[in-house]
Parts: structure tokens; sequence; C-alpha cells
């Protein structure tokens, strides 16, 4: 299992007394962590536990009540959230964001938005040499990211007519053009085949010593997280319940207790 810091003596990204309140409820309290550069970690607990939340927190889609987020030693509490994905912080969500009239590459494309930052609106009207290198290397990124995620035969198919998994190795390619340090993927093995989860589980495994980011991973598949993920966080009404590597977390009284009623 990887250190909990990198070797400076510091994580990739810390989090400290996060908490989120929607009106009375509250549902995030308090909760702390830290990954570290390279670490695959699970976020898991029942429905309602606060995981969700525990992204849009970190990524700032809803407001914080109270606690701090911290990103490579740098405070980034207040950052808007195209501010955080800048820094490399680069999530996907509970619902599939494939679209369907799309191809696959011209998905992934979209996910190109970072190298293409310096183009401008002239620059596309007449295309000029700045924008047909960027263009360039944009196609050729996400060729190499469908090859990555292992379905480069699905570039030119419609995203419609891709079954569940090859949608979520789309949506995983997409983000990995935009070249992340560290990756939040909300239920990427939700809805697949057997074959699929397996496919999914590889690529997810291999993208730290690939691509050198971290990634931050949630699913009600639990046998999937466990399998992906080197260390656990488990979240239980919006509070941090435990954290430890998978086999210890797979054992521990309370949180079986708070998924299946026994200790």
């Amino acid at each position: 299992m990887p250190p909990s810091t990198t070797s400076d003596g510091r994580p990739l990204i810390a989090v400290e007394g996060l908490t989120v309140q929607f009106g009375g409820l509250t549902a995030l309290k308090n909760v702390s962590t830290q990954v570290a550069r390279g670490e695959i970690r699970g976020i898991i607990g029942p429905n309602g536990a606060g995981k969700t939340t525990f992204f849009n927190a970190v990524t700032r889609f809803v407001p914080l009540k109270a606690g701090q987020v911290f990103f490579d030693g740098e405070d980034i509490t207040h950052r808007k959230p195209h501010e955080i994905a800048e820094l490399g912080i680069i999530r996907t969500f509970q619902k599939r964001a494939t679209i369907g009239n799309l191809t696959a590459l011209e998905n992934v494309l979209t996910g190109c938005h970072r190298l293409m930052r310096d183009v401008t609106l002239w620059d596309i009207a007449v295309r000029s040499k700045r924008f047909c290198r960027s263009e360039g290397e944009a196609i050729r990124m996400a060729h190499e990211a469908l090859e990555v995620v292992g379905i480069p035969g699905v570039a030119d198919q419609q995203a419609s007519e891709l079954s569940f998994g090859q949608q979520t190795l789309v949506e995983i390619a997409r983000a990995l053009v935009s070249k992340p340090t560290l990756l939040l993927l909300d239920e990427p093995a939700a809805g697949l085949s057997a074959k699929e989860h397996e496919q999914v589980t590889q690529v997810l495994r291999s993208l730290p010593a690939r691509h050198g980011v971290a990634l931050i991973i949630t699913d009600h598949v639990i046998d999937f997280v466990m399998e992906v993920c080197e260390k656990l966080t488990v979240l239980n009404f919006g509070e941090k319940l435990e954290e430890g590597d998978a086999a210890y977390i797979r054992n521990h009284p309370g949180v079986l207790e708070a998924y299946f009623g026994r200790g």
C-alpha cells in the first residue's frame, strides 16, 4: 500500500473537517482524510452516507459549512469548480454523461479543453496554424486514451450504440485527456456485466503506474471497490466511520453493522 504522503511528506490531497449542510440536514460532518500521489482510494458507505456529497464538496459543486481542502499543499477551499479542474482534479458523475449522437472519439475530444485553452475563436474561424496544431494533438491524445482503456475499435461508433461498460471507458478516456493528477470516479461499475467489470478493474488499477494519477472511487458494488482500491474510507450518516486497507475494512464490526445490521 502506498504511503499516505508524497515523497516530500505532503499528501496529494487532504480534506480537514469537511461539513456540508442542506437546510437542517447535515450531509457531511467533520470528515477528514488524506490521499497520496498515485494511490487508489475507495469511498464506501450505505445509501445516503455522503459519498457523492464528498465528491461534490471537494470539487466545490456544493458550498461548505466548514472545513478545508488542500491540494498538493495549496488551500483550494474557496476555488471555483472550473479552477479546481484546471489544477488537475477531474471527476465523473453517477449518471453517464456521454453524448449519444457523437462518436466515442468526439466524446473523448470534449475533454481536451485544457489543451485548447489558448485557441481563440478567430483561430477556429480561420483554422489558423495554432488551431490545427492543437486540433491534431487533441485527436492524437483522444485515440491514445481510447487505446489506454482498451477500446480503440469503437472510436467511430456513436456513443448511444455502446454498452454501459464501453460508455464508462469512454468517460474514463475523456477524463484522461485532460491530464488529471487526481481522478474522482462516481460509481464506474454501475450496470456493468462481469466481463466489463473485469475490464474496468484492470484499466483503473493500471492508471497510477501508467499516468501517475491518483484515484478516488465510490461505488455501491463493494466487491469492485475492494478489488480495485488499496485503501478504503467508510462513511456512515455523513461521518467517517473507519479507514484502512480492504482486508481490515471487510471484517470491521462497525462496517458490518452499518451495511448489514450485524457486527
